[in-house]
């Protein structure tokens, strides 16, 4: 096998997710019998017109599909300006097959301002994930991924590192299929400090197989990174900037190399950010169910400086006996220097007498540095699905915090003044070492099993010096700062068996994951360890009513295990009123997720799941120290459901118009007791999303995308609605080597998303309004080949 063919099978097979058996080549021309470059093939199953894969020609015009399994299958072929015309239908197995030449016509009769142009869905869903496509969107631009995220069908996200997928929370966030082994403030500054226009498509994966880490109680959200697939010397370099409140921008570029088997590229971006919000957060304290005292607390913030670098480079090798050698590395780093001013007032109940002001200013300097070290090979042994994979993780991180509250009380009732002050100093850093090896096995025409290892250590040091501020001078508080280390050691195996039977595709799976977890509060010379094992079984079935309609339904468990914010016992504060502590005695939660889902022709999706999970973590706000404080702490909930069902359409409006709409109906309910306090919170909520794209002539193109998303409720806590309408346009220039983007994020949105949380003796409302407005330029050039 050559080095070239090899190269189109793994391109071929990163496309589909599948190793193909089958080769399917062919030519595309024009009506003259010129070459058309950069046409689309694209391999559709016959039976209900699912796209298999898709292949770009080449300069002669040529492409080269793969089969994932035998079967009858017909090629789209597609090009701008041309017509999209399909093939005859091809009985593909196990051998090498030539399609006809085909000749494309150009498009006759075109509307005034428009042209045809074959497209794949913004949404898509496959069996046992939804892919929603970053890498076309003209949207995507200007925006990071923790905003893109937050837009993305079937999510929520609380702005904080935590994302619900179908009302379900606990998704694992990974880039590329690898673990970020943070969770939280830390994983929300990565994803600030990561562009959409990095991205080429996002996986929400609701029911994992067992090939995949047990970690997430709602399933994965795997962000896939853009790579280079062309051949040659060639790069790209793009700038942006935008207004909102205040101003933002950034600018970047790469370069690749690909040619006899070698790939390499190398991509960096810098960004910087401004921006003025502000909140409203009003508590009420209770005793007895009676009110006692109220708080009503204003705060303005201001970003005056965010800036985030990220460089990536990885080189791929190709070797001639079928072996791929491929390694990479990632840096990321950001800064963050916002300020805050909070207006507090206090009042005193029955008695409705204002008793208290205090204005207190604040300063937030806070970093991080994100490296991720990959290198993985696979062999391959006779026949494409029999190979043995190997890859090894490396990944240090480190967060640093210096952060400084000042605050002036005025007693009203005694016309007095005093001052308080307190600083956070977090010196936080964690390291992860992952190694796996997955091999596959054809046992017959139509099954096959799959066999894994994989080994993590996690590491985590964290070291917080809080101080006073007394008569003036500065003095540790030792009873707050602390050293706290975490280890957390992961072994997996796991077992897959897959086959056909008939109209039948199924799968099973079992994965077994022994953990050992060592939580070292070094302050305190307190060690705590825990050790335990787990048996996580998932299975899938797929079964083909007809040429046009499918069946699905999938099983799988899955775990969350306490993470080192959650267990660590010393408070970490956020302003001066408001902080946080970890709980040494919570239990790891566990979900069990059961969906069954349909299929039309590709088009149109319908899915209904259940959920039950037990010992549910969640960061429950109760009252604090003192009558005005509160405390944010993790408890275990005792029981949790959740119902849900989603429809997914994919419609072509016009040859021109083509538009994907996600609706997401689901109810979550959530029983136990914490402390001495019932539990009974539940409520029903539903999201959607409708996202249209416009064709023009010239190269000229327009997105324009709706969202809404009601009340959710989550463990005590319920959110209001959130809603808005993005606008995007795209012209490309320099014959289709530059493009101008223009985009307006939050042309319609809601101006202050709110939340109401009730626990015990108290209740809090928060109304938020952040920075969400904004407008957008940018310009990109493509050069070389």
């Amino acid at each position: 096998m050559t080095k070239s063919t090899l190269l189109s099978i793994l391109l071929s097979g990163a496309a589909t997710g599948l190793v193909a058996q089958t080769k399917l080549s062919g030519k595309i021309f024009d009506k003259d019998g010129h070459p058309i470059k950069g046409a689309t093939a694209s391999l559709l199953h016959l039976a209900d017109s699912s796209l298999i894969m898709q292949a770009d020609a080449a300069k002669d015009g040529s492409f080269l599909l793969h089969t994932p399994k035998n079967g009858n299958y017909l090629i789209r072929y597609s090009s701008i300006g041309y017509t999209t015309v399909h093939s005859r239908a091809y009985q593909l197995a196990g051998a090498e097959h030539s399609a006809l030449p085909i000749f494309l016509q150009p498009v006759e009769h075109l509307m005034e301002t428009v042209h045809v142009v074959g497209k794949q869905a913004s949404v898509r869903q496959y069996a046992d994930k939804m892919v929603v496509d970053v890498e076309g969107s003209v949207l995507a631009e200007g925006n990071n991924v923790l905003e893109l995220l937050e837009k993305t069908p079937g999510l929520v996200s609380d702005g904080k590192g935590n994302f619900s997928i179908q009302g379900r929370a606990g998704a694992n966030v990974r880039i590329n299929g690898r673990d970020m082994y943070v969770s939280g403030e830390q994983l929300a500054s990565i994803l600030r400090g990561l562009q959409a226009s990095e991205v080429s498509k996002l996986e929400l994966i609701s029911n994992p197989s067992a090939r995949e880490d047990a970690a997430g109680t709602a399933g994965i959200i795997n962000i896939v990174t853009k790579r280079n697939a062309k051949a040659g010397f060639g790069g790209d370099a793009f700038i942006r900037a935008g207004q909102g409140r205040q101003f933002y921008g950034g600018l970047g570029g790469g370069l690749h190399y690909k040619v006899n088997g070698l790939d390499m590229y190398l991509q960096g971006n810098k960004s910087f950010d401004r921006s003025n919000s502000h909140n409203l957060t009003e508590r009420s304290f209770f005793n007895q169910g009676n009110l006692t005292s109220f708080q009503r607390q204003h705060e303005r913030k201001k970003l005056d400086d965010a800036s985030f670098h990220s460089v990536r480079a990885g080189a791929k090798y190709e070797f001639s006996d079928g072996g791929v050698l491929d390694g990479s590395v990632h840096w990321m780093t950001g800064n963050y220097k916002p300020y805050a001013s909070i207006e507090m007032d206090t009042w005193d109940y029955p008695a409705n007498i204002q008793t208290a002001q205090a204005i207190s200013n604040n300063r937030f300097d806070e970093s991080f540095k994100n490296w991720t070290f990959n290198i993985n090979y696979i062999n391959k042994y006779e026949g494409e699905d029999h190979f043995l994979k190997f890859n090894f993780d490396f990944a240090p991180h480190g967060n640093d915090y210096n952060n400084r509250f000042e605050t002036d009380q005025f007693n009203l009732q005694t016309n007095t003044q005093s001052s308080t002050g307190r600083t956070n100093i977090q010196d936080l850093s964690n390291t992860t070492y992952s190694g796996r090896l997955d091999y596959s096995k054809p046992l017959t025409d139509s099954s096959k099993i799959e066999l894994g290892w994989k080994g993590t250590y996690f590491f985590i040091n964290n070291d917080v010096i809080n101080t006073l501020l007394d008569n003036g001078k500065w003095i540790q508080d030792n009873a707050t700062s602390n050293r706290f280390q975490y280890t957390q050691h992961i072994e997996a195996l796991y077992a897959i068996y897959s086959g056909k039977y008939k109209r039948i595709e199924y799968q099973a799976g079992l994965r077994g994951e022994y953990t050992f977890i060592n939580a070292n509060q070094v302050t305190l010379d307190k060690k705590n360890d825990q050790r335990y094992f787990d048996l996580f079984p998932s299975g899938s079935l797929l079964y083909h009513l007809n040429e046009k309609n499918t069946l699905r339904t999938s099983f799988s468990s899955r775990i969350e295990r306490p993470g080192d914010h959650d267990i660590n016992v010393f408070r970490i504060y956020e302003d001066a009123y408001s902080y946080n502590e970890g709980n040494p005695d919570l239990k790891p939660e566990k979900s069990y997720i059961t969906e069954i889902g349909h299929g039309y022709r590709n088009k149109l999706f319908t899915t209904v799941g259940i959920s039950y999970g037990r010992d549910m973590i969640n960061w429950i706000i109760r009252q604090g120290d003192k009558v005005g404080e509160n405390l944010s702490k993790p408890e275990n909930i005792g029981r949790y459901m959740n119902y849900s069902a989603s429809v997914m359409y994919n419609q072509t409006l016009r040859s021109w118009w083509t538009a994907s709409h996600y609706v997401n109906a689901f109810y979550n309910n959530y029983s136990g007791e914490i402390g001495n306090v019932n539990l009974d919170s539940k409520g029903s909520s539903w999201t959607a999303n409708s996202r249209h794209t416009l064709q023009f002539k010239y190269g000229f193109r327009s997105e324009i995308a709706f969202y809404y998303r009601s009340g959710i409720t989550t463990g005590p806590s319920r959110t209001d609605k959130r809603y808005g309408i993005d606008v995007a346009a795209e012209k490309k220039m320099f014959g289709d080597r530059g493009m101008i983007k223009l985009t307006a994020n939050g042309l319609l949105r809601n101006a202050n998303p709110q939340l109401v949380s009730e626990y015990g003796d108290l209740k809090v409302f928060y109304a938020d309004f952040p920075d969400n407005r904004k407008v957008l330029l940018s310009l990109s050039y493509r050069f070389g080949d």
